[in-house]
């Protein structure tokens, strides 16, 4: 891709990968769970959606998209550009992790500040960024087959996010971190933790 984003990534490549969406395809495996056959597209899209934030498509091109970039990013198709966001959320649950791992639990909390601080950073734009395709959807820049296929091109994992929160979970039992629990739909109930603070939003 000729563009580059503020910050941090690069472009995910475009695999071409056909929609899977009969039982046991590719997109109910990275969802981990059952996908009906009518209204695919909501359906994915209210799973990447977060109901407690109000993002918007023009926030994460504001802040994805340096400004030199965006003749380039124009020119990508609308699947493409979901895609991109799509995989920067998975670098974003990825560098999460890292810095979640590297808490010493055992230790003290001054030693875990910097680590604690940027994974929840990561964390929040992670899912900021999957709720931004969920509006992209809703505003019509994306049809059902479009989500799907956006989707499937960035290669997401729920396994990603469990992992995270599960990490997230025994932090906070340790250190009581200030954090939003995780409002999206993409794990079971029982999967993610319950603390009812709330952690202010940054990029």
């Amino acid at each position: 891709m000729p563009y580059e984003l503020d910050s941090t990534g690069t472009a995910a490549e475009q695999d071409g990968n056909e929609t899977e969406t009969d039982e046991g395809g590719g997109l109910e495996s990275s969802l981990g769970m059952t996908i009906p056959e009518d209204h695919v597209g909501a359906f994915v899209a209210e799973a990447l959606e977060d109901p407690e934030r109000a993002t918007t498509w023009t926030d994460i091109v504001d802040t994805m998209v340096a400004p030199v970039a965006r003749d380039a990013w124009a020119e990508l198709s609308p699947i493409e550009q979901a895609t991109e966001v799509l995989s920067k959320a998975a670098e974003f649950d990825r560098r999460a992790i890292e810095h979640f791992e590297a808490v010493p639990l055992d230790g003290d909390r001054s030693e875990a500040e910097t680590d604690i601080d940027e994974g929840l950073r990561c964390r929040r734009n992670a899912d900021t960024f999957r709720d931004g395709v969920a509006a992209a959807y809703g505003d019509g820049r994306l049809d059902d087959d479009g989500l799907v296929d956006a989707l499937e091109a960035a290669e997401f994992d729920t396994e990603i996010i469990a992992r995270r929160e599960d990490l997230i979970e025994r932090i906070d039992s340790v250190f009581e971190i200030d954090y939003r629990p995780y409002g999206g739909t993409l794990m079971d109930d029982d999967d993610g933790p319950e603390p009812e603070t709330e952690h202010g939003e940054t990029w």
